[in-house]
């Protein structure tokens, strides 16, 4: 027992090791179940088979006996953007000129992201404590996808070089050089330096353990609770351009009467900062009859720290906690072979606002309206500049995904498995400049899956996800008359390694 206790210790920590890369449902894995991946994630609810269950409702603890699994998926998203005819934004800027996205210089102003290959593990082990309670731990992660827009790839500006996804590389825009009232610019601003210039993206990597208790209370009533504790890191890169509509610069500014400012430190290319948190988790399941069963979970926020090393640039100063998720399912067993299984899933982005904040720089930290009424009754606040309190976000909104999943046992050694799951954009057109950055567009999964049993204790189950491409364009409050898109498809394989011990 010790021995295979250490055994997923060492586990867990190799996996947290590797780097995690998926961005389905927003952020978030479209499954964590090797045998819900093949279903599109239905059945996370009421349906557990496998130690990984617990992620999606740790009540399944004391349904799918001992065992260990470990795995791992190979995923690929395919993201690209179009920019459009790059103008730039200056610290003192009557006109609200705007900074959009930058294209390609191939004559489509398509620009490709690099980083298209990652390997994604999964672990997990579960240990019954007697006839009607279990023990489980189980690691699970998200992430951003580390997307990686090449400066070479954009719009070349004659004696500027390429100038990057957004504008970083044009020295007029960073540092922020002075706008004259006949249009043309002016000196640098004294104090501001270059920052974030080249390449841009993000990579946004969190790991999640769960640690979970679940108990039978009567032979078709089941309660789980688990313990998350978390650990995320972030990475951006690219954004310098947009100093001037930090709290930090601005504030600097007015505070020196126009003389100077100072050029925020935690804005971009500050390598990897790390985060660390916790919450909770209950979730209950009710086999009503042999035929049916129905499940519930909900997991809290993630109380996380603060990312310091962009709290120039995330809301409330670098806060980022994990959004709530909800999940409500139902599993209907017509014979013992067939399987259908429906879950409906909500994650609440909008509650954690260095998501869900919308992009209103152009309108709400317009640095000039500090100093006088503008043309176009923008307004300067600074809680609403990067950084601020209310500082612009990503601007999604909450997500409901429906989810649809078939298993059908062919005999005693193979069940196969397919699913579909729907789940609208967690954004809009209006809000495509912060997303160029990781373009979580996806809607739609079609999955397939199967399990084959090798011997009595030992069992492989496989699954393939491919999301089609969906593009979302727009034109937005900081992008203005002019509309990029961004663009997105996947696809993952994967492969886990069941070992039952009972």
């Amino acid at each position: 027992m010790n021995s295979k206790l250490i055994a997923v210790a060492v586990g867990l920590a190799c996996a947290a090791a590797v780097p995690v890369a998926q961005a389905t449902n927003g952020y978030m894995s479209h499954a964590y179940s090797p045998a819900a991946k093949g279903m599109a994630g239905a059945g996370e609810a009421a349906l557990p088979q496998d130690s990984l269950s617990i992620v999606g409702n740790p009540a399944g603890l004391t349904a799918v006996g001992r065992r260990m699994d470990v795995g791992a998926a190979w995923f690929s998203p395919i993201r690209d953007y179009k920019g459009v005819t790059p103008t730039y934004n200056h610290a003192l800027n009557p006109t609200g000129a705007l900074a959009p996205i930058g294209g390609g210089f191939d004559g489509t102003g398509q620009v490709d992201s690099q980083n298209n290959d990652f390997l994604v593990p999964n672990l997990g082990y579960t240990h019954p404590l007697d006839a009607n309670s279990a023990v489980g731990v189980a690691l699970f992660g998200n992430g951003g996808m580390n997307s990686d827009w090449r400066a070479k790839d954009t719009l070349a500006f004659p004696g500027l070089g390429n100038l990057g996804t957004y504008g970083g590389n044009n020295f007029f825009a960073n540092p922020p050089h002075y706008q004259l009232p006949d249009g043309s610019f002016g000196p640098q601003i004294p104090g501001t330096v270059p920052i974030g210039g080249g390449n841009a993206g993000i990579n946004l990597e969190q790991l999640g353990l769960s640690l979970g208790y679940a108990r039978d209370l009567t032979d078709n009533f089941h309660l789980g609770a688990a313990l998350l504790l978390a650990y995320q890191t972030l990475e951006v890169k690219g954004v310098g351009a947009f100093q001037g509509f930090t709290e930090t610069f601005t504030q600097s500014f007015i505070a020196s009467q126009g003389r100077g400012a100072v050029s925020p430190s935690n804005l971009s290319d500050n390598d990897k900062s790390s985060s660390y948190g916790w919450g909770v988790q209950i979730g209950a399941i009710w086999d009503i009859n042999p035929m049916f069963s129905l499940g519930a979970s909900i997991r809290t926020k993630m109380y996380m720290s603060d990312f310091d090393d962009y709290s120039d640039l995330l809301a409330e100063s670098g806060g980022f906690d994990m959004p709530a998720v909800g999940t409500i399912g139902l599993a209907v067993r017509p014979n013992k072979q067939l399987t259908f299984a429906l879950d409906v899933q909500q994650i609440w982005y909008g509650d954690v606002d260095s998501i869900a904040n919308d992009n209103y720089l152009a309108q709400q930290c317009n640095l000039a309206a500090a100093f006088g009424p503008t043309r176009d009754g923008s307004i300067y606040k600074p809680s609403s500049c990067l950084g601020g309190s209310n500082g612009a976000g990503f601007g999604w909104n909450d997500m409901t995904v429906l989810k649809l999943g078939v298993q059908y046992a062919l005999n005693d050694t193979l069940t196969l498995r397919a699913g579909y799951s729907h789940g609208d954009a967690p954004i809009d057109g209006s809000q495509v400049a912060f997303n160029t950055l990781a373009p979580a567009v996806i809607e739609d999964h079609w999955t397939i899956g199967a399990t084959y049993r090798m011997a009595e204790n030992y069992e492989l189950t496989f699954w393939g996800m491919y999301a089609p491409e969906e593009t979302v364009s727009g034109p937005g409050a900081f992008t203005g008359a002019q509309a990029p898109e961004i663009s997105m498809h996947q696809y993952e394989i994967g492969v886990n390694f069941g070992w039952l011990f009972n």
